[in-house]
């Protein structure tokens, strides 16, 4: 045990806690916080896992938690821990989609010093993200036709989420009259994300491709959340399968199409491998194989695929202009990075010729 001199955050974390951990449960009993650990830091909150234990009667109890408390952010689109709470329960109740259960949650910043959440630890693995999984990791490791099934398992977990009727968020569809569509999505959260990153500055390239973007968009096929992360490293799998076991992060999510969620996730397949100099791994679809994929799971035709991978380039993009990270240096360059920039103009031409 440590000192009181010697006190670790963790440490600290762990005597705030119990006691409000003891007061939300069956019989207020006294709790244990054990085994914290801290892993790298996200960006608009702390992730703190331990284990809560606790008598229950004759009955010895312990619970596995996640806690997700509210850091101080630079971006006003992260600023609230509670969006993320908030379209978790609301999937929960509104679907079968994988996500972690959440039962308790504190406003009031005298627990920890800040807002939290604390939600159910989920065993399994996630694609790592650096080093990229196109290089190594257990993804890399699999047999290619494992690979591919890990893939397509993932996709169909997002369909099921992609299922639920917007109005079941109304939290994010304040204003919204008619199912949210492209412009939608672009005004509300690449044009808002855009407005902050630029500073003022002049960016081009970023302003006359989201014009252009918000004046051709197609007609919305569909409409319900955007995950808006959707990515292999932010979904979790099984430990000794390919099969999923929870969708994660949902700091940024928002109402759309689902082909935004769809393009963003291959997309940040070539960002993980062609953009960090990794040659691509078989087995990830892309092209014409994956938006058949995508057609025959959500039971539909994409014909103008090509319109929202240019959207999510330009999302990638206007993430590059500001550093974001709270005590993180992400590296913002002085210059828009050539190969998102390429991307970008890539995926505009192709939809101008209509491929």
């Amino acid at each position: 045990m440590a000192s009181k001199d010697t006190a670790t955050p963790t440490d600290d974390f762990a005597r705030q806690l119990a006691p409000w951990l003891g007061a939300h449960l069956p019989g207020s009993p006294s709790v244990e916080i054990a085994d914290v650990t801290e892993p790298a830091q996200g960006f608009s909150s702390r992730t703190l896992l331990f284990t809560a234990r606790w008598q229950h009667g004759s009955e010895a109890m312990e619970r596995r938690l996640v806690a997700r408390i509210q850091r101080d952010v630079a971006v006003p689109m992260l600023a609230d821990v509670f969006h993320q709470y908030r379209v978790m329960r609301a999937i929960a109740a509104h679907s079968p989609v994988k996500v972690p259960n959440i039962d308790f949650a504190e406003r009031d910043s005298s627990v920890l010093g800040a807002p939290f959440f604390l939600m159910d630890r989920i065993d399994g693995r996630v694609p790592p993200d650096f080093p990229s999984y196109h290089q190594q990791g257990w993804v890399a490791d699999l047999p290619t036709s494992e690979r591919t099934r890990c893939w397509w398992n993932g996709i169909e977990e997002m369909e099921r989420l992609h299922r639920i009727d917007w109005r079941c968020f109304p939290f994010l569809a304040v204003g919204a009259v008619a199912p949210p569509d492209a412009v939608f999505y672009l005004d509300r959260f690449v044009g808002n994300w855009f407005d902050w990153a630029r500073e003022g500055r002049s960016f081009p390239v970023i302003s006359q491709a989201l014009a252009y973007l918000k004046a051709h968009a197609p007609p919305a096929a569909a409409s319900g959340l955007v995950w808006n992360d959707a990515r292999l490293g932010n979904t979790m799998y099984a430990a000794d399968g390919t099969a999923v076991a929870s969708l994660i992060d949902f700091e940024v999510a928002t109402l759309g199409p689902p082909e935004v969620d769809l393009a963003h996730w291959v997309y940040l397949d070539e960002v993980f491998s062609e953009n960090f100099g990794v040659p691509r791994i078989d087995g990830l679809p892309r092209g014409v194989e994956a938006v058949a994929g995508f057609e025959r799971i959500y039971g539909r035709a994409m014909p103008q695929f090509s319109y929202y991978m240019a959207v999510a380039a330009l999302k990638i993009l206007i993430l590059s202009v500001r550093s974001y990270g709270n005590d993180k240096n992400m590296g913002a360059p002085e210059a828009l990075p050539d190969f998102l920039v390429n991307r970008l103009a890539h995926y505009l031409e192709e939809f101008r010729a209509g491929r």
